[in-house]
């Protein structure tokens, strides 16, 4: 109902009841949380990529090192990167990526700590209080040696990325970075 021209005033009851702007309002609450959880999910999605492809870049160069077989003055660690760096279409920057590459003389070492000679403390003297297998005279809780290995060693192959996580709701969960790990086992052919 008008009076002399003037807008109808509206009571605080019928502003309850008024539905003009609710659609907007919701968009307002909802769009943020929509829109972090997508960005989540290709951030997700972004890192299973670069994994799935480290892997294959890993798995695809190692079965190749394993024959000792290098690339006009490239190694294989070097091998590794490249091939990593051309499938993810410089996605990833290659100066972070590293390789480290254990050879042991049999596939029931890896992972294997440096037998202990006394009971304890095993860290000690080598040859008094431990076997040192991979010479470096200190004990390892792993007795692969470093390197490539020589023809009929097993070498195993680490490939690590540190993915920096753009998603703040994904970052608090799982921190600012994420180390992408890619792990590929091979035993070398018995070359010269």
């Amino acid at each position: 109902m008008r009076r002399n021209g003037a807008a109808k005033n509206l009571a605080p009851a019928s502003m309850v009841k008024c539905e003009s702007g609710i659609t907007v309002v919701e968009f307002a609450i909802i769009a943020p949380v929509f829109l972090l959880l997508i960005s989540g999910i290709v951030e997700f999605s972004l890192i299973m990529f670069t994994s799935v492809v480290m892997e294959s870049a890993t798995n695809t160069t190692s079965r190749l090192g394993k024959t000792g077989y290098t690339t006009g003055g490239i190694s294989r660690q070097q091998e590794i990167i490249n091939t990593v760096d051309a499938r993810t279409a410089g996605l990833l920057d290659p100066t972070k990526i590293t390789i480290k590459s254990e050879s042991y003389s049999d596939f029931n070492n890896i992972g294997q700590p440096e037998p202990c000679i006394t009971p304890s403390p095993c860290p000690g003297t080598a040859g008094v209080n431990f076997v040192d297998i991979n010479g470096n005279g200190t004990w390892d809780a792993d007795m692969g040696q470093a390197g490539l290995g020589g023809a009929g060693d097993i070498v195993v192959y680490t490939v690590s990325y540190p993915w920096h996580i753009m998603n703040p709701l994904v970052s608090t969960i799982i921190g600012s970075t994420f180390t992408i790990t890619a792990r590929s086992v091979v035993r070398n052919e018995p070359y010269n």
